[in-house]
């Protein structure tokens, strides 16, 4: 009776962990650059200074969609016993996007990377006590499960790098 009672118990334990594993392999894994390329681009004719964010769907065999990204700039206002944060919305050119095919280095058009772009002016507006943060959303094609991403950059000259960002996985900036 003790036996089947632990042998019941050990299956248990042993099929939970095996579902948690399954959980995190169905969820979005996505990456987002350590840098912001500054460069330009072209809209109707008209050329504008632009300042980029590459993403890239590294997750597990699947799709993403409903990619959703918003970029704040945030402002640390000094209090008695901290600071309070405040964020300002930055507005993207898109910021939405239906879907990013899973990462393949066959693709030759990188469906599984996208870049966000911004036409205001970070280096005008980030102040030496701001940082600017990206927060990117998606949901997994197979399990519907979603997943928020963020990252932060901290100090404007090593964050805001002059280029593009190179073809494909590649988060460098050339």
């Amino acid at each position: 009776m003790l036996a089947s009672i632990l042998v019941g118990l050990g299956t248990g334990i042993i099929s939970s962990l095996m579902f948690l594993y399954f959980l995190t392999k169905v969820r979005p894994k996505i990456s987002i650059s350590e840098n912001i390329a500054k460069d330009t681009l072209t809209i109707r004719g008209e050329t504008l200074p632009c300042f980029r964010v590459k993403i890239v769907n590294k997750t597990w065999r699947s799709k993403i969609y409903d990619i959703e990204a918003q970029l704040f700039l945030l402002r640390f206002d000094a209090t008695e016993g901290g600071h309070n944060i405040f964020m300002d919305k930055i507005p993207l050119l898109k910021e939405k996007v239906w879907s990013l095919n899973c990462i393949n280095k066959n693709d030759q058009h990188a469906e599984f990377a996208y870049q966000f772009i911004c036409t205001d002016d970070l280096d005008g507006m980030w102040k030496e006590n701001n940082n600017i943060e990206i927060i990117v959303r998606a949901r997994h094609a197979f399990s519907g499960f979603t997943k928020t991403v963020r990252k932060r950059y901290y100090i404007k000259s090593n964050a805001i790098k002059n280029g593009s960002f190179k073809f494909g996985n590649n988060m460098e900036i050339y």
